[in-house]
């Protein structure tokens, strides 16, 4: 990758409508492999990957005034990208683990009668194993 100089920067923070596009076009043609690899090592699906990518080079459009010549241009994509697909995965991991409630609560009926079943032949530490596998996928 070659180094971005601070006329692309400048450019990019321009009035003119065509040099700042030519500036965001030159990022993005430069950048926008390693910023999709770095969303695709953490959320590892493709997709979500070039939604990040296009979340990150827009946060850029967005912040275009506010950055600093001196600041390495790769860094800020590369970290945003970063903490984007972290965010992504928090919010994600929390919706899977209130649906992974939702249907544990739903199936505790359907459960209910094979642990009284167990219970009668099962010692207490035998029927715990049971239920952790059952409800919880444990191995």
């Amino acid at each position: 990758m070659a180094h971005i100089s601070s006329k692309v920067l400048d450019n990019l923070k321009s009035s003119s409508r065509v040099k700042m596009e030519e500036a965001f076009d030159i990022l993005y043609k430069e950048y926008s492999y390693l910023v999709y690899y770095v969303a695709l090592k953490i959320v590892k699906n493709r997709d979500i990957a070039k939604e990040i990518t296009n979340d990150t080079f827009f946060k850029l459009y967005q912040n275009k005034d506010n950055l600093k010549k001196e600041k390495n241009i790769k860094y800020y994509l590369v970290t945003t990208s970063k903490n984007t697909s972290i965010n992504y995965m928090i919010q994600n991991a929390r919706q899977v683990s209130l649906d992974g409630e939702i249907a544990s609560f739903e199936q505790v009926d359907h459960f209910d009668e094979y642990i009284n079943k167990f219970s009668k032949f099962l010692n207490k530490e035998e029927l715990d194993i049971i239920v952790y596998h059952l409800l919880y996928d444990f191995s």
